[in-house]
Order: structure tokens, then sequence, then C-alpha cells
């Protein structure tokens, strides 16, 4: 694989394929184009086939912006083409997950949210990364990145692009974030207007409560501050007094009115209108990619929202538990891809350390620490929060039931949100049911 720094690697590419093409056109003195005339048979005509890889992925920001403006550069130094097959939002990882179980070879990579990964590593319906890692840049550095998704001891997924739980609050009416949930509490009770009169908000805070793809992760990082657990040595955890008490929070804020009464409809795109309004002081946990698009806005309050480390709990030590959730956009490669190896050079060109500066240059939020380290990456705020973020934070485990599992959290927060059922017993369900999932998946 090529070393993508400078232009070197691509001198050394060109210069190889110079020769063979220099050694073809002088076998016997003839011309490339010229071929043989097998006996009664019409000349043919050598034809080089363009080399070309196709990537399956979610329109967005965070997923296809960045792998186009990668790909740019990437065809430009191998000549390599990628073709991109895009979806929106809707139904995207179902039809992924049908299109790569079914065995298509429609596309050779995939984005994809890595919670996906281990259902589709079960179904062995992705390439493992570990044979081409041996031919990757001998610089591509490992210890740099800031997490690897392996299942069964095999590098399933690369990932791109990192999101992580960050706290948003209005630093002109909170001077002091809040340190604990408890405090967030409080907070969010000062800048109610039902319960202050004079405060310039509605409401005091929000978060991602719809039922969906990120409800279930939020509620992981209050649950985990708490001492829940999704599962544990086999043990499902989410009935433990730590999610119960991280269930009771989201109940009695709502409750409370201190957020707002359609919460439980309420997306990433809600959380961040009501920030951007002025609507609610606070939003936590909100992911860091709300940040850039927060400061490029036209907000009257974007200069005034600022962020930092979500709350947590207060240990017997002293000390504050925070337990931000971190996922990220990941490459992965389908079993059936027509070209491997030309996939697997894409993936180390985007992942790489070279790579991951362009993409935080293009606004990304790369996983490696060199690259969110380093001081010319502005403003610091931002990338120091994440730093710190990233030192406490959590991620899902990679299960093959990760499916049921998330369906099942959905049902139990959205009926403690709603107030049809109680935090204990919605959660315990939950527990139970998530049980014996764990124990099927034993057998």
């Amino acid at each position: 694989m090529m070393n993508w720094k400078g232009n070197k690697g691509m001198a050394v590419l060109l210069g190889t394929s110079l020769a063979v093409v220099s050694a073809c056109s002088a076998d016997s003195g003839k011309q490339p184009d010229q071929g043989s005339t097998p006996s009664g048979g019409v000349a043919t005509q050598t034809v080089q086939k363009t080399r070309e890889i196709t990537v399956f992925t979610r329109t967005g920001p965070d997923t296809s912006d960045y792998v186009k403006e990668q790909a740019k550069e990437f065809t430009k130094l191998t000549g390599v083409k990628v073709n991109f097959t895009e979806q929106g939002a809707s139904n995207y990882f179902t039809n992924l997950t049908n299109q790569l179980v079914g065995g298509t070879d429609a596309f050779d990579l995939a984005t994809t949210n890595n919670t996906y990964v281990a259902p589709l590593a079960e179904a062995g319906a992705i390439e493992p990364f570990d044979e081409y890692i041996k031919k990757f840049d001998p610089n591509y550095d490992w210890k740099d990145m800031a997490f690897q998704y392996k299942y069964k001891d095999k590098i399933v997924a690369i990932p791109y692009n990192l999101s992580i739980h960050l706290f948003y609050y209005r630093s002109d009416l909170i001077p002091t974030p809040p340190q604990t949930w408890d405090d967030f509490v409080a907070e969010s009770r000062k800048w109610t207007k039902s319960k202050n009169p004079n405060s310039p908000t509605p409401y005091g805070a929000s978060w991602t409560a719809l039922s969906g793809s990120e409800q279930p992760k939020v509620f992981y990082s209050m649950m985990w501050s708490y001492g829940g657990e999704i599962s544990k040595d086999n043990k499902a955890g989410v009935g433990s007094p730590g999610a119960i008490k991280a269930g009771e929070l989201w109940q009695s804020m709502m409750k409370e009115g201190v957020i707002p009464k359609d919460t439980p409809n309420w997306g990433f795109t809600n959380v961040f209108d009501a920030l951007k309004t002025g609507t609610i002081a606070m939003a936590a946990p909100m992911w860091s990619a709300a940040y850039t698009e927060l400061k490029k806005s036209d907000s009257p309050f974007k200069d005034k929202i600022k962020i930092a480390v979500v709350p947590g709990v207060k240990q017997a030590d002293g000390k504050i538990l925070r337990t931000p959730l971190f996922h990220s956009w990941s490459l992965i490669m389908n079993k059936k891809a027509k070209n491997k190896e030309d996939a697997a050079q894409f993936v180390e060109f985007m992942t790489s350390k070279d790579g991951a500066m362009r993409e935080a240059k293009l606004g990304g939020l790369p996983i490696r620490y060199s690259v969110l380290n380093d001081p010319t990456l502005q403003p610091r705020e931002f990338y120091d929060t994440v730093m710190e973020s990233l030192k406490v934070g959590r991620d899902e485990p990679l299960v093959p039931y990760y499916l049921k599992q998330h369906e099942l959290m959905n049902t139990a927060l959205s009926s403690i949100m709603t107030g049809t059922n109680t935090p204990d017993a919605a959660l315990k369900s939950a527990e139970k049911d998530l049980q014996t999932i764990i124990d099927n998946n034993k057998k």
C-alpha cells in the first residue's frame, strides 16, 4: 500500500505502471494495441479496464460528504474511481443490512454506525480487514486511533468520524456548568419560565428522547454515571438501581415541566433548534456534531453557547463519575465486494493520519489523537473538550443481538418519558427481556 505523505507514493505508483506498459510494448516489437491473430480469428485489442470501487452511504455531512471529498483526492493519487450509491436516513440501516445479508455485490464498502457492525459480522456479511492490514502503509499507527472495532478478534470496521456526547449551555445565564446531574436538574428549574418568571428561556433543558437510533444512547450517558450497566459478564443490568435512578431523573424532569412537554418526540434537530432559538438553556447529553453547526448558524446566541464534559454523579471519594457515550461512523467491507484490494486501500487512505487531518479540515471529527491534539486545529475549546470527554467516555458493547437490545430499550424509555410506566417497572421488564436474549445467544 501507498504512503500518502506528499506525492512520493504517487510517483512510485506511476513509475511502476509505466514500467509495465513499456514491458508490454517491447514484447516482439509489437504495439500494445495490435494483439495477435489466432488461426482464422480477428485481431484483438488490449483494453485496460478502469479500476473502480463503489461505496454505499447515507446522505449527510457526517457520512457521505466527508467520504466524497476524500474520494476525490484518492482518485487523483491512484486513478481508482470511487462511485457512490446514496440513500436518505429513513430505513438506511434496514436497507444496508438486507443487502449485505442477502449477498449483494452492488457495492464494495459501506458507511455505518458502529453499533450495527456486530450483527453483520455475526451473519458473515462483512469482510474483516485483518489480512489487508498487513499491506497497509507502514506508518499507519493503530495506537493513535481512539478506538477500534473488533468482533471475535477480527477487525470488522474502521472508524473515520467520531460522535461523542457533550454538554451545551448558555454561558450568559450559567457562568459555571453544572458538575452533577443533581446540579443539572437544579439549573433546569432556575431557567424554566413556569418556575422562574424572569427566566429568558421557556425551559431549562432537553435531550433526544425520540424513540429510535439515539434515545437509548442518550440514556446510557446518564445511566452509566449512576452505576448502571447494559450488561456485564453476560448478565443484563438495565434494571439495576443505577439504571432506575437515571430513569427516575428522566421522568421527574418531564413531570416537573423543566423540559418541553413534547420532548418524547424530540430528535437531534429539535434539540439543536431549541438551543439555536433560545428555547432551552442547556442540552445534555447532546452530540458533538451540534457544535460546528451552531457556530455556523445565524443564532443570536451562538457566541454564548459553550460546551463542557457531560455532568456525572459524585462518588464516595468526592470524584465525579462522568460517562459520555461515544460512537463513530465507520467503513465496512462487503463480503461479496468485487474489488477488495482497492477498497481496503481507500479505507487506509481515509483513516491514515493524513486522512484524519483532511477530514478535520473538512469539518469532521476524526478519531486520531494526534490530529485532535494538533494545536493548529481551532477552536481549541471544542477539540480539548472532546479529548477530555474521550478520556472518560464509553461505547456500547458490540453484540450480535444489538438491534433487539436497542428495540426493547426504546420501548422501556418511551414508556418512562410518556409516563405510561414507572422507571422501576419499565427497566426491570427490559432487563428480564434482555437477559433472555443474552441467554439465547449463548446457546
